[in-house]
């Protein structure tokens, strides 16, 4: 081959459309610089607020990056509507995290330098996993995302649970990636293809390798989204993490392992829809009926929520078994707004952490109301949203996931799903009435608030009852990215 038909061959890569990454990527590399050369007091103020200023930056060149749709780095990155959206939600609750974790941290006597670095790292890993179709960069994306929350989640050096939490995650996570990893594997030989586009696109008789990997693949997310029986690291992992760990895999996390399964939806044949249904909707229904019985009888709060957020996993997989636009616009919706619920939880645990003799059980939540009235207020959005009543985001959420499943043959999954929120009933209520309708066990108090914190937990509440009461404004978005994906 001559110079001239290599040059020919060789593409410009639309940095543009890369632009958020880049930033974020740039902000890392800052990060763990100054982690090397600062002094330990000094990385206390200025590995934060670098953090934020960066993720806001990012934020910004949103506007730029939107503008440069479609494929680029050689067909490895897609920058359309819905990676766009999902990642502007990415960034801004990371952001709203980052405004907790200081002062956790500060507050269990274990700053680390490391924390933000990771945490920007993890960050990217997530931002890429939305917008490919790639599975060599699917792979990679979901590896940097995953050695993140492994690390994150055994931050604590000193405490024996973070350890067993991270232990359990690394082992099942490794597992997870080896199996999506061999489901690829059969898909490339299926098609001789690394785009799935292509791959569930190709027309072949023999069908097995296809099948198969898709099997294996499907298999290896639904470890890393805690759906049942695959669910077993994650109330370990949750209980163990710092808590703005926690708050970040159930959000951030939750979304980025999610993305990948999404984009096949629109891609599924007609003649495997069926199968696909019924194999995804069976799943659905165990871990929602499993998830809340075991969160039921949960007294750590850590836990009871960890078993929530498997409980939710089964909610976005009942839309997910819908390969219809409908089932599309709702699980990403659903999506979407559970990251602002799971994460808005667990920062009031996070709070609720630095009280002196706090233990994460149930009973402590008695009487907040008459010590922390805007925690117990703000908790109380939280838990009735994750119920399902209006006017809240998780309302709209479970209806859109009801009307998805009503449009298909999945009738019985929408009663099951009706079951298991009313089992749900009993846990979220609970403790409702303990914080609003029972004498306090004992004065809580939380020294070292924050002025960030406060507005942060303010932006997270509103928002959970503001885009109920005008869901059009993410509506709007996720259609214009939804329709796109089924009109190819």
């Amino acid at each position: 081959m001559e110079i001239r038909d290599i040059i020919g061959e060789i593409q410009i890569p639309n940095v543009l459309a890369f632009l958020p990454e880049i930033v974020v990527l740039v902000v890392a590399f800052l990060l763990f610089t100054l982690d090397l050369i600062l002094s330990p007091q000094r990385k206390r103020s200025f590995l934060p607020t670098i953090s934020a200023l960066g993720y806001t930056l990012a934020l910004l060149s949103f506007f730029i990056s939107s503008k440069q749709r479609g494929d680029t780095f050689y067909g490895t990155f897609t920058n359309d509507p819905l990676g766009t959206l999902i990642k502007i939600f990415e960034v801004v609750i990371t952001l709203t995290i980052l405004a907790f974790a200081q002062r956790y941290f500060t507050h269990r006597r274990s700053f680390y330098g490391e924390f933000y670095y990771i945490l920007a790292f993890t960050l990217l890993g997530a931002m890429i996993l939305a917008s490919s179709y790639n599975l060599i960069i699917v792979y990679v994306s979901l590896e940097l995302v995953s050695v993140g929350f492994y690390i994150l989640t055994a931050l604590m050096r000193g405490s024996f649970i973070s350890k067993e939490g991270a232990f359990k995650y690394l082992i099942l996570g490794g597992l997870s990636i080896a199996l999506a990893s061999y489901g690829a594997v059969f898909m490339y030989i299926y098609a001789g293809s690394i785009d799935l586009r292509e791959i569930l696109t190709y027309r072949s008789e023999d069908v097995h390798y296809l099948i198969l990997g898709l099997i294996l693949f499907l298999i290896g997310f639904a470890i890393k989204i805690g759906a049942v029986p695959f669910h077993f690291w994650l109330p370990d992992a949750y209980q163990g993490a710092p808590t703005p760990v926690t708050a970040l895999m159930a959000s951030v996390g939750k979304i980025a392992f999610f993305i990948p399964v999404v984009r096949i939806m629109p891609l599924i044949e007609e003649r495997f829809s069926f199968a696909w249904m019924i194999t995804v909707g069976v799943i659905a229904a165990i871990t929602m009926i499993y998830g809340n019985l075991v969160a039921l009888v949960q007294k750590d709060i850590k836990r009871l929520l960890a078993y929530s957020s498997i409980a939710h996993s089964g909610y976005m997989l009942a839309a997910v078994a819908v390969t219809e636009a409908i089932g599309l616009k709702a699980v990403v919706y659903f999506l979407v707004v559970y990251a602002i619920m799971g994460a808005g939880s667990f920062l009031v645990v996070a709070m609720l952490e630095r009280a002196e003799n706090w233990n994460n059980t149930t009973y402590e939540f008695a009487g907040l109301r008459f010590n922390l009235p805007y925690i117990a207020l703000a908790f109380m959005v939280y838990m009735f949203a994750l119920l399902g009543v209006p006017p809240t985001v998780g309302f709209v959420g479970k209806a859109l996931v009801f009307m998805a499943l009503s449009f298909d043959r999945l009738w019985w999954l929408a009663f099951i799903m009706i079951l298991s929120t009313a089992i749900s009933t009993g846990y979220y209520v609970r403790l409702v009435v303990l914080m609003f309708m029972k004498d306090r066990e004992k004065e809580v108090r939380i020294p070292g608030g924050s002025l960030f914190e406060v507005v942060s937990l303010a932006f997270l509440t509103i928002m959970t009852i503001g885009l109920a009461v005008v869901p059009g404004v993410v509506w709007v978005l996720i259609e214009s990215s939804t329709e796109t994906l089924f009109a190819r």
